[in-house]
C-alpha cells in the first residue's frame, strides 16, 4: 500500500478524503465561531490598554517630550500590563489550535466526521505543536539579539554620543545581517519543515508525539509533500487574499463614516458604534472561515503521507480488519 503514495494524491487527498461533502464546511464555521468569539474577548479585555496607549502618545506629544528612553519606558510599563492575559491568550490559543488540528487528523486518518472534543489526542496535540512552534521560535532569536541594540542606538543619537550616519550604518549593518541570516536559514528550515511535516497526523496515528515517525514517513517524499503544500497554500492564500479585500472594502464605509465624527483621540471610545462593532465581528467570522477552510486543506498532503506510512499504512490496516 506505501506504493499508493503519489503527488497527486497528496494534492487532492483533502478533496477525496471522507465526509468531503460536509466536512470542511462544519469544520470551518466551528473554527470561524470559536476563534471570533475567543477574539472579541481578546479585545474586550485589552481595549483599555489599546486606548491608553494612544493617550500617552497625545500627552508626551502635547508635554513635548522626546526622549527616546522616556517614551520606550512609557510604552513598556504600559504593555507589560498585557503580559498575564497574553500568556492566558498564548495557552487558549494552543488548546484551540490543537482541537481543531486534531478533527482534521481524525478525518484524515481515521476517517472520522467532523466533532469537537478534548481528551488525550488533542494534549498529545498539544504537545507536538507545542515542541514545533519553539522549535521554530528559535530562528527568531538570534536576530532579535541583533536587532534589540537598535533601541540604544536611537538613545545614543538622541544624546549626542553618535552621529547620524553612525546610527545609520550601525542599523544597516544589522539589517544586512538578519536578512543573510534568513537567506540562509529558510532553505534548512523548509527542508526540516517539510520531512517533519507529517508530525501531526503520525501522533494521532500512533498515539504518541512522533517526530521521529514522521521523519520515515517523509522519506523519499520530499518533494511531492512540498510541492502539493506550497499549491495548496498559494492558490487558497490567494483566495482567502481576495475575499479579505472584498470584505475590507464593506467594511471601510463603517469606519470612515464613524471616524468622522471622532474630532480628537481622547473620542476614540465613540468610533466604535454598534454598527462598526457588527461588522468587524462578521468581517472576523469570514475571514477565519476562510483561513479554517486553507488551514484544513493544507495539511491534507501530510497527512496523506502518514496514512500511507511505508511501514504499513492505514489503508491495510483497515482492509485486514474486514477479517477480524
Amino acid at each position: 500500500m506505501a506504493s499508493r503514495f503519489t503527488f497527486d494524491g497528496a494534492l487532492m487527498f483533502g478533496f477525496r478524503a471522507a465526509y468531503v461533502r460536509t466536512f470542511p464546511w462544519k469544520y470551518a464555521l466551528a473554527f470561524a465561531g470559536v476563534s471570533t468569539a475567543l477574539s472579541a474577548l481578546f479585545f474586550w479585555l485589552v481595549k483599555d490598554t489599546l486606548l491608553g496607549f494612544i493617550e500617552t502618545v497625545e500627552q508626551l506629544d502635547q508635554s513635548g517630550i522626546d526622549d527616546p528612553a522616556v517614551i520606550f519606558g512609557a510604552m513598556s510599563n504600559l504593555f507589560s500590563s498585557l503580559l498575564p492575559t497574553a500568556i492566558v491568550g498564548g495557552v487558549a490559543s494552543l488548546v484551540v489550535w490543537a482541537i481543531f488540528m486534531t478533527a482534521t487528523q481524525r478525518r484524515y486518518i481515521r476517517d472520522e466526521d467532523f466533532s469537537i472534543r478534548f481528551g488525550p489526542d488533542e494534549v498529545r496535540m498539544m504537545g507536538a505543536g507545542l515542541v514545533w512552534f519553539l522549535a521554530l521560535s528559535v530562528i527568531y532569536v538570534l536576530p532579535l539579539l541583533v536587532m534589540l541594540p537598535a533601541f540604544s542606538l536611537i538613545t545614543d543619537f538622541y544624546h549626542g554620543d553618535i552621529t547620524e550616519e553612525q546610527m545609520a550604518m550601525s542599523m544597516l549593518g544589522r539589517a544586512g545581517i538578519v536578512s543573510v541570516f534568513f537567506l540562509l536559514t529558510l532553505p534548512v528550515y523548509i527542508f526540516f519543515a517539510t520531512r517533519f511535516a507529517p508530525v501531526f497526523a503520525m501522533t494521532l496515528k500512533e498515539g504518541k508525539i512522533a517526530f521521529g515517525d514522521a521523519w520515515i514517513a517523509s522519506r523519499g517524499r520530499f518533494w511531492p509533500i512540498l510541492g502539493a503544500y506550497l499549491i495548496l497554500a498559494i492558490i487558497g492564500g490567494m483566495a482567502v487574499g481576495f475575499v479579505s479585500t472584498i470584505l475590507e472594502m464593506l467594511v471601510m464605509p463603517l469606519f470612515m463614516n464613524s471616524a468622522s465624527l471622532v474630532d480628537d483621540l481622547s473620542g476614540l471610545k465613540s468610533l466604535f458604534t454598534p454598527g462598526v462593532v457588527v461588522g468587524l465581528l462578521i468581517y472576523t467570522f469570514l475571514r477565519y472561515f476562510m483561513s479554517g477552510l486553507l488551514m484544513h486543506f493544507v495539511n491534507g498532503p501530510a497527512a496523506f503521507a502518514a496514512r500511507h506510512d511505508p511501514r504499513g499504512s492505514v489503508d491495510e490496516a483497515l482492509n485486514l480488519a474486514e477479517f477480524d
